[in-house]
C-alpha cells in the first residue's frame, strides 16, 4: 500500500486561509534551574475542571488541547427501552473527540455610550456581556486513501441536533464552568461549514461556530 503523506499545516492554510502552528508549536524551554523540583517540572495533564489537556488522534499521535461534544444518541433515543428509561439516562448520552481541532473564543459587551453636552467623551453604560463564540476549525481525515464519510456524517448529525450540548475543553471550562453561569457546559451549534479543498480525497477540513447557552431561571408573574 502506499503512503499518504501531507501537511497538515499547509491544508490548514489551503483551507481557512492563514497559518497556524497548532500542529507543529514551539513550546519555549524551561530554564534549567537547579531550584525547580521535580514536582515543578512535572506536565500538567489536566485542567482545573478536569478535562485532559492533551489526546490522542486516530493514529495513536498525541496532540495538545482535545474537545469532546457530548450529545443524545438518536438510536437509543428511538428505542423502547429508552423511551421507558425517560431522556435523563446517561446511558442515552454519546462522546465524540473533535478530530484535529483549533479552537478560538470571542465575546463581546453591550454598552450604551451617551455624548455629554460641551464635553468630550460619552458615559458608558454597561448592559451585558453576550454569549461566549466558540469557533473550532479541524480536520476530518480518514486512515486509508478514501473520503472519511463515517465521520463527516456523525459530524452532521452532530449539527443537526436542535438542542444545546455539553462540550469539554480545557480552554472552555474556563469561561463556561462558573458559578456565574450555574457550571453549564452547554453550547449551541449556530453554523458548520466544510470549506473547499483541492490535493486530497481523504481529508475534509470542517468550521463549527457554536455559542454559549446560559440556564435561565423564568418566574412568572401574574
Amino acid at each position: 500500500m502506499a503512503e499518504i503523506t501531507f501537511d497538515l499545516a499547509d491544508l490548514f492554510e489551503q483551507a481557512f486561509g492563514y497559518k497556524t502552528q497548532a500542529f507543529d508549536p514551539q513550546f519555549q524551554p524551561v530554564p534549567n534551574d537547579n531550584s525547580l523540583n521535580a514536582s515543578a517540572l512535572r506536565r500538567t495533564d489536566s485542567g482545573s475542571q478536569g478535562s485532559a489537556y492533551y489526546g490522542n488522534d486516530a493514529n495513536g499521535r498525541e496532540y495538545f488541547m482535545p474537545i469532546k461534544v457530548t450529545y443524545p444518541d438518536d438510536a437509543k433515543l428511538n428505542s423502547e427501552d429508552a423511551l421507558l428509561a425517560g431522556s435523563d439516562n446517561l446511558g442515552l448520552l454519546k462522546d465524540w473527540w473533535l478530530p484535529y481541532p483549533v479552537i478560538s473564543i470571542t465575546s463581546r459587551k453591550t454598552i450604551i455610550e451617551t455624548p455629554l453636552t460641551e464635553r468630550r467623551g460619552t458615559v458608558k453604560e454597561l448592559i451585558n456581556i453576550q454569549d461566549y463564540e466558540i469557533v473550532v476549525k479541524g480536520f476530518i481525515i480518514s486512515n486509508t486513501n478514501e473520503f472519511p464519510e463515517a465521520d463527516v456524517t456523525i459530524l452532521r448529525d452532530l449539527y443537526e441536533q436542535n438542542i444545546a450540548l455539553s462540550i469539554q475543553c480545557p480552554l472552555t471550562d474556563i469561561f463556561l464552568l462558573r458559578p456565574d453561569r450555574s457550571g453549564s457546559d452547554q453550547v449551541v451549534i449556530k453554523e458548520l461549514i466544510f470549506p473547499s479543498i483541492t490535493g486530497v480525497k481523504n481529508v475534509r477540513p470542517y468550521e463549527l461556530h457554536l455559542v454559549s447557552d446560559e440556564p435561565f431561571n423564568l418566574i412568572s408573574i401574574s
